[in-house]
Order: C-alpha cells, then structure tokens, then sequence
C-alpha cells in the first residue's frame, strides 16, 4: 500500500525550534523516515529563507506575509493557507495541524473545498476551555463571547489530538465526540535522552568543573514568567543549599512583556547568588545538560505537558515540578520527584533544601525515573499518531 501524502500546517517552524516547532521537525522527520510524503506548510519569515527548502526528505513551503514570530502572525497568514492549501489539494492526502489556533481554522475552511480530512493537535491548555489552568480566574465574558464562534469550528475537526490528559477533559467538556478525541502527547527520543554510565557521567560532570559529590540542579526552558524563573530564583536564595549549582538553561523573551531573564539575573547578583546560579543562555545541547544533573526544577505556572520534565526523567533525574496542567501525569510525589503548588516560593525552596540535602531520597526517585516515562517514548506516540493519520487518509466510502 502507498503511504499517505501528509501535509504538517503549523505557525512556525524552522529555523525556529521550540518546543512547538521541536515536535513538528520530529513528527516530520519520522514520516519521512517511513518513505511517506510530507510536507510543511508554515508562515515565512524573513528574505533571507528560501520560500521552498528541502530538509531531511521533507519539503518545507514557506506562505503569507512576512515576518517575526508574534501573536497576530499565525492570523495573517490565514488567507495564504486557504489558497495554498485549495490550489495544492492534488499533493497531499490529509492535514496534520500542529498548534491549531488560528490556522486550524485555515485547514477546516480549505476542507470544505478539498474533502481532504484535518487532525489538530493543540499545544496549549485553555484554548477550548478558556482557562489555562484550574485555579486561573474564568475568562472575560467579552472575550468567550468573541472566541466562542472560533471555537466552535476548532471542534468540528476529524480528530482532535491531545498532548495531555488535561486537554482531554477540555475537548470532552466542549462536547467533542469521544471518537475524535486521541491522547498524542508530545514523543521525545529516549535513545538520545538516556542516563549516561557512571564513569562517563563522571567525566562529563568533571569537564564543568563538578564533582560526584557536588549537586547539580538543572532549569530548562525559556526566561519567561509563566516558567516560574523567578519563582525559582527567589526559591534559591530562600533554600540557599549547600554544596550544590543551579544551571539555568535557556533564551531570554526580548521584546515580550513577559521576559525574565533581565530581571532574574539581577536578582540573582543583587542577592550574593552568583556562585552558585549559572545563566547559560540558549541550550543547543540539552540531553547532555540533563545528563550531568542530579535533579531539574520545572517550576511553570502552567503547563500543556511538560517536555522537559520529560526529558529530564529519561534522562533518570528526579524533577521538582508545579502540580499544574500536564505536570502531575508523569511526576509522581515522593516517587519520581516532588510536586509543589505554582508560584508558592516558600514550597519551592523546602522541596529543593529536601532533595539537595537527602542523596538516598534522590536516588530512589533517581532509580524509578525513566520507566515512568516510557508511553512518552517518540517512537511509541508517533506510530500512534501516524495510524491515525492513514485512517483519516482513507477515501470515504
């Protein structure tokens, strides 16, 4: 049988990796692995980015205006993507949209044109639901009475792919049918996040200027407010522990409202933390990161999954994390880390005093890490989301 032409349509992708853009290169390159035909549609960027690039067996088509990532890009571009993907119809055979808002409404109106059936796959919490977390205040009635209509047609999707438990529930309190509704979290590659063999990790720890017996706490993620860095930060300097390092690891949000990273680096030079808080900036190399940790802090204030508490599991590091959104499905309190509530500093700090100090506590989390992670396993979700794809391929009877 001839695999299915898939088309991936999301806002932005490369060269632009994050943890969107991540997940869309690796679906992409998995099915191009598997000899199916794949193509990304995405917003175009700037002059200097070919309109066609070939990467890895998949073709990327760069459409609409462009321009920056920001929040009305994904909206501009819209008018292209219905051409596009009406003018285009001949070339693939079902539409995989990674990150739906905005464009999902692009791919659903080519639908009726096309015939050719949409799986959306959201990253965020809230965008059916209006909340991004369970304790955040109910949206403004303004707001849901604008969104509703959107909403509306979101739903109206062939299959609905939920990266957690928690966008499950969001899709079956809208009133989605169960039958279109798929949990397909975000895979990572445990082959490539693995723990290292003891002698390598310790001269891996060694080359960064650790010992065995030094403790390294690691945060992944960028400098932004929902990512609890100054949570965590404040939380340091609260715990003070001894004999240990934070690594913070990750791009600052300039131009954003939201950006941390100034903020947080001088909290940390105000506050006499400047031995024991390493700011490294953008992580090309994040296994390796993990790798050499004795535990990662994920502090969000929400969260859709989580992939870097992911990783880091896989990695075999316990990890302090929020008890938001997709956190809880895969850290377990007192098993595999520590949960503790969002934004509370003082918690924060009496969990990383907890594990910092207590070796034999963190290698029985050490030791119970990476199994509890193995449904998250890139190779077990892809195939499971690629099943679903060649189902929606199919001519209609």
């Amino acid at each position: 049988m001839t695999p299915p032409r898939v088309l991936i349509l999301t806002p932005y992708f490369y060269p632009l990796i994050g943890g969107v853009e991540s997940n869309a290169d690796r679906f992409a390159q998995y099915l191009a692995g598997r000899a199916w035909g794949v193509q990304v549609l995405t917003k175009r960027l700037s002059a200097d980015l070919a309109d066609v690039e070939q990467r890895g067996g998949v073709t990327i088509r760069r459409i609409g205006p462009r321009g920056d990532r920001s929040a009305s890009g994904k909206w501009r571009m819209l008018p292209a993507v219905v051409r596009w993907l009406v003018q285009h119809r001949d070339t693939y055979d079902v539409v995989c949209v990674i990150d739906y808002r905005g464009v999902g409404i692009a791919a659903l109106a080519a639908r009726a044109v096309t015939g050719r059936r949409v799986m959306v796959q959201g990253q965020t919490t809230g965008v059916l639901s209006g909340r991004i977390s369970a304790d955040a205040p109910p949206e403004p009635r303004l707001s849901a009475l604008l969104k509703a209509p959107l909403r509306r047609i979101y739903v109206q999707a062939d299959a609905l792919a939920c990266i957690s438990r928690v966008l499950e529930q969001e899709a079956r309190a809208f009133g989605v049918p169960e039958s279109r509704i798929h949990w397909l979290p975000n895979g990572i590659d445990m082959a490539r996040f693995t723990p290292l063999r003891p002698d390598g990790r310790t001269q891996a720890r060694a080359a960064l200027g650790f010992s065995d017996r030094d403790v390294v706490c690691v945060f992944v993620g960028r400098l932004s407010h929902e990512k609890g860095i100054s949570e965590l930060v404040a939380a340091w300097h609260e715990a003070r522990p001894a004999n240990a390092t934070l690594l913070v690891a990750g791009p600052d949000m300039p131009g954003s409202p939201w950006d941390r990273g100034p903020s947080s680096r001088q909290f940390v030079e105000a506050h006499g933390l400047s031995a024991s808080v390493r700011f490294l900036g953008p992580a090309d190399r994040v296994a390796a990161l993990l790798q050499v940790a004795d535990l990662a802090i994920q502090p969000s204030h929400f969260e859709a999954l989580g992939l870097s508490a992911i990783e880091a599991l896989a990695c075999g590091v316990p990890v302090i994390a929020s008890d938001v959104g997709g956190l809880p499905e895969f850290v377990a309190n007192g098993v595999n880390g520590r949960l503790v509530p969002s934004q509370d500093v003082g918690a924060l700090a009496d969990a990383i005093r907890e594990l910092v100090s207590d070796s034999p506590l963190r290698a029985r989390m050490a030791a119970a890490a990476r199994a509890s992670v193995a449904e998250y396993d890139v190779h077990v979700v892809f195939d499971r989301m690629a099943a679903v794809l060649a189902t929606l391929a199919e001519p209609r009877a």
